[in-house]
């Protein structure tokens, strides 16, 4: 077998010295400020999906419960309607802490409808909130801590007559909504009414 000899190239020359050094460099520096821009990109894309994520497992798991519904009268006499509702309330399981600055009500009856009730509003668009289990003495709703939230009749809207069904609904400002709806018993006797028709 013949073997085949390699052809030397007498005239091609390499690239070579400080030309070819400068070009290689520069393809260096492109090449990391590519990937720096790139690291910075996706640090940021990182953060936003971080708190989007969080934004959105407290919206679908902040909630309160509640546990309890108690209606109230002032009235004397045979004639009595329901003048404040009582509420007691806890946070769901795997619920988050909730502000009740973050709390909105609203409430409505065959003859009104009354919403952005907050606590410590104004008028007929305010609730008031007693801990009656406390974990950290603040106005926060924590797990362990039930709170009553009162809803009365200033400006005469809470006029609830026998017979009469209301729904109140409690919204955080990120989370889900709880309902209670509950029809006034034909005839009022006591101050507080626990049995509802």
């Amino acid at each position: 077998m013949k073997k085949k000899k390699g052809h030397i190239l007498k005239n091609d020359k390499g690239q070579v010295g400080i030309g070819t050094l400068i070009i290689f460099i520069a393809m260096i520096l492109v090449a990391a400020v590519a990937a720096g821009v790139l690291l910075r990109t996706s640090g940021v894309l990182q953060t936003k999906a971080t708190a989007t994520g969080e934004q959105a497992t407290k919206e679908v798991s902040t909630k309160v419960i509640v546990t309890q519904t108690v209606g109230y009268t002032s009235d004397t006499g045979g004639n009595r309607n329901l003048t404040a509702v009582i509420l007691t309330v806890k946070l769901a399981s795997g619920s988050s802490p909730i502000r009740m600055d973050d709390l909105i009500l609203s409430y409505h009856s065959e003859d009104t409808y009354t919403s952005g009730i907050l606590y410590q509003g104004s008028g007929n668009r305010s609730f008031n909130a007693s801990f009656i289990k406390i974990v950290t003495n603040d106005s926060v709703l924590e797990h362990g801590e039930m709170v009553e939230i009162t809803y009365t009749d200033d400006d005469s809207d809470l006029n609830l007559e026998p017979g009469k069904t209301f729904t109140i609904t409690l919204q955080p400002k990120s989370g889900q909504m709880e309902t209670v709806m509950k029809t006034v018993p034909d005839t009022i006797r006591n101050s507080y009414v626990t049995d509802w028709s």
